[in-house]
């Protein structure tokens, strides 16, 4: 330590030049933090360490330091930069006047520093991002309707065991899943058969992001097994993965909304606002694959009457009862909307005229045997259905007046089954 003193004059001017220079127009009596102020006040505390006189004020104003900046948000990289900066200012300085007497002794001064910030801002670091992790997991787990969150907390608990694995040192195989397909977020992403959410721009951000999260998680392993484990490497992983993490969790936010605003919050079924996306995207496939789809449409027959009757409550109920029949009746591939009152639409894809009014056939005489049982009363409704083969060439038009020239189209034959006696498919 007496030896660098002899330099500490030098290391000062090496501080004050090359450190990042940054005034704060903070008011001194602002209760705020502003981060500009956060860079004065660790430019002090770093020089503090630097121009420390003993082995207890080495140690103490290192975490001083390092828990400033951990706070703060200062990443490593702008703290390590700044290490490197001077040292290399100062070893430049001394060449130049040919003082090669303790370059030696500078260079470990420097990279003692180095090891010691490195490592103490890796536990910090993990500290922190594990205090978030288990806060993340709190609020979700008071949250009346996961929906998707649930999901989200299943990748919160895998981040958590890497940062158990890290921490424990013991570095034997008990790490959390590292193929993307494996973990319990990944099984979900696979198995997802939810059409609408799985063809947005979200869940295949989602995918991008899940399988560069294990990638870099298989990359902490190998370096926590490694003979020459690198805090400053698992610092910089750690740092890309909580990144990801948190992109993960804005996506699962979206999803979240999407699925809040797509569904009906009577029947649970797809609203007609999703109708339109989803129609665009299945022109494009048919015009691309020369696969057609259908489109059916349904009307429970003399629904007034049933409101008129029993009242708009029970109405709902039956509403609901025939959203459960359509469910039961079509395939999981099958876009089932409810498209305004009693009216019902469903998109078949890669469904011929044949498959089409196979399937509203289905529905016909499923409705036709179905009981809706309240209180004392016995309710007994039908439904009538029109269908329609969507033909796409090459010289269809991708637009909305598309859409609307074959909604037109199936409500006409939805029509014609009303005025042919109803309880029919046409």
């Amino acid at each position: 330590m007496h030896i660098i003193k002899e330099y500490y004059s030098q290391i000062h001017d090496c501080v004050q030049d090359f450190n990042i220079h940054i005034e704060s127009l903070q008011h001194e009596d602002s209760r705020n933090v502003l981060y500009s102020n956060a860079i004065v006040q660790y430019k002090k505390l770093f020089l503090d360490l630097l121009l420390s006189d003993s082995k207890d004020d080495v140690q103490n104003n290192t975490r001083v330091l390092v828990n400033f900046i951990i706070e703060h948000e200062i990443s490593y990289l702008f703290l390590y930069s700044e290490l490197v900066t001077v040292v290399r200012k100062l070893l430049g300085q001394l060449l130049k006047s040919q003082d090669f007497k303790y370059i030696h002794e500078i260079d470990d001064f420097f990279s003692e520093h180095e090891y010691r910030i490195t490592a103490l801002y890796l536990k910090r670091f993990l500290g922190k991002l594990r205090l978030k992790s288990e806060l993340k997991l709190s609020h979700i787990d008071i949250m009346h309707d996961k929906k998707f969150m649930i999901h989200y907390e299943n990748h919160i608990k895998w981040i958590i065991k890497l940062i158990d694995y890290i921490e424990n040192k013991n570095y034997d195989n008990n790490y959390p899943e590292i193929n993307p397909s494996l973990c319990e977020f990944g099984e979900w992403m696979g198995s997802a058969t939810t059409s609408y959410l799985i063809s947005t721009s979200h869940f295949q951000q989602l995918e991008n992001l899940h399988i560069n999260l294990h990638d870099l998680a298989a990359n902490v392993v190998k370096q926590c097994k490694s003979d020459k484990a690198n805090p400053a490497t698992l610092i910089h992983l750690m740092q890309k993965i909580e990144y990801y993490s948190l992109e993960i969790g804005n996506e699962i936010a979206f999803l979240n909304e999407i699925e809040e605003s797509a569904k009906d919050p009577l029947t649970h079924l797809l609203t007609r606002r999703l109708f339109n996306k989803i129609m665009l995207s299945q022109l494009d496939i048919a015009k691309a694959t020369g696969r057609n789809f259908a489109l059916i449409m349904c009307d429970l027959d003399h629904f007034k009457l049933v409101n008129d009757t029993y009242g708009h409550a029970v109405g709902d109920i039956v509403l609901k009862d025939f959203s459960n029949v359509l469910e039961q009746s079509l395939r999981k591939s099958d876009y089932i909307f409810r498209f305004g009152g009693e009216e019902f639409m469903v998109l078949l894809p890669m469904t011929n005229k044949e498959e089409a009014l196979t399937l509203a056939q289905k529905i016909c005489d499923a409705c036709a045997l179905e009981e809706v049982i309240i209180n004392d009363a016995s309710i007994k409704y039908t439904v009538s259905i029109g269908t329609l083969p969507v033909l796409v060439d090459y010289f269809t038009a991708i637009n909305q007046e598309t859409i609307d020239k074959y909604v037109t189209k199936v409500d006409d034959k939805l029509y014609l089954a009303k005025e042919r006696g109803r309880n029919r498919v046409e």
